[in-house]
């Protein structure tokens, strides 16, 4: 009996060593990735960039001229989530282009990690879907990080004031 309550205190023990262990590791975690995916706020203005579309033409918001802003989506081929927005996003493009509003459809994903998102695919996902905006593919994943995208679908609505996009 008393090996018993010397093993049951030193396992609680034990069990309570590695909760507060793993809670500062989760705390630490998380820190890290509030940091890395912050990205925008409302009201920061967006930097431009410049990437591939499906037609293999490089393409940058100062592309748009007349637009009044844009809205961003940040999609795969892969995702069911992105899969099952695709005719909404089309929709959206359909509907918005016209106000000066039209989609800029942006492939975050890194095809080494996920094959089906390789530029190939997005080509023929693009056609399949008769994708009426530029879908474009974020080489390297640096895009994706400025705005905070976390997952896909992932959209942002921006504004042009002037020269600056918000």
């Amino acid at each position: 009996m008393k090996n018993l309550k010397i093993l049951m205190t030193a396992f609680i023990v034990g069990l309570g060593l590695l909760s507060f262990t793993t809670t500062d590791h989760d705390k630490n975690k998380s820190q890290k990735e509030n940091i890395a995916v912050k990205g925008y706020e409302v009201g920061d203005e967006a930097a431009d960039f410049k990437l591939k579309n499906i037609d293999g033409k490089m393409v940058s918001l100062s592309d748009f001229k007349s637009a009044k802003g844009f809205i961003v989506v940040f999609t795969c081929n892969h995702c069911p989530y992105a899969k099952k927005y695709e005719d909404r996003i089309i929709e959206l493009d359909k509907k918005y282009k016209s106000q000066g509003y039209p989609v800029i459809a942006i492939n975050p994903n890194d095809p080494n990690v996920q094959p089906e998102d390789g530029y190939q695919q997005m080509i023929e996902r693009a056609k399949q879907k008769g994708f009426t905006f530029p879908y474009l593919v974020d080489e390297g994943q640096k895009i994706y990080p400025q705005y905070g995208a976390t997952k896909t679908p992932h959209v942002f609505v921006l504004k042009r004031r002037m020269e600056r996009i918000l």
